[in-house]
């Protein structure tokens, strides 16, 4: 993830700013990151998108998804379509987004579900005795400590909301995309 001017920019009008977080996001600022593969989508689909085709056919960049988004984690993408942007914010799972979608590109979910599933790299603090932070802040209880040290993601549990992403002060985890979802075109279907 590269934190650039737009990074902090979005992360200090954000709302829910913690002195930790801005803290952390100072501190890991310089850090280099790692290019995603690319085999990985270019970006994630707001939580309840229907199948890529028919959302990119549906939807008609009206941006009220993002509007009604509490925590802030919806963006407008240059051809006008919401990508979900978790590295700044976690997903509380409200259903605002879905709730304004008038076209039914985003359909109504229980649990509300990213398709996002963390995935935990060699960068964590100690696998001995891990700092446990992605674990404590999970909401579902989908993280937990495995026999080595490292963190383990029960994917059934989880929600993809990237609480795990956002405590993290060591660029351990990953999001990606569930298995068995299709991979997000990287200009969108019918992109002007």
């Amino acid at each position: 993830m590269k934190k650039n001017e737009r990074y902090y920019q979005e992360y200090m009008t954000h709302r829910h700013v913690s002195r930790r977080g801005l803290f952390r996001a100072f501190m890991t600022a310089s850090r280099k990151a790692a290019p995603p593969p690319a085999d990985l989508p270019a970006w994630p689909l707001p939580p309840g998108a229907i199948t890529t085709a028919q959302f990119f056919s549906r939807c008609d960049k009206c941006q009220r998804c993002i509007q009604a988004c509490s925590m802030g984690i919806l963006l407008a993408r240059h051809e006008g379509f919401p990508q979900l942007a978790i590295e700044y914010a976690s997903c509380d799972g409200c259903g605002k987004c879905i709730q304004a979608c008038s076209t039914g590109a985003l359909q109504p979910q229980q649990p509300v579900d990213t398709g996002l599933r963390p995935f935990f790299n060699a960068a964590c603090v100690n696998p001995v005795k891990g700092c446990r932070l992605c674990v404590d802040s999970c909401p579902t209880q989908a993280c937990s400590m495995g026999d080595k040290g490292l963190p383990v993601v029960d994917f059934n549990a989880c929600t993809g909301c990237g609480a795990c992403l956002v405590q993290c002060d060591n660029g351990a985890v990953a999001l990606n995309e569930a298995a068995g979802q299709q991979a997000i075109p990287a200009h969108g279907a019918g992109a002007s």
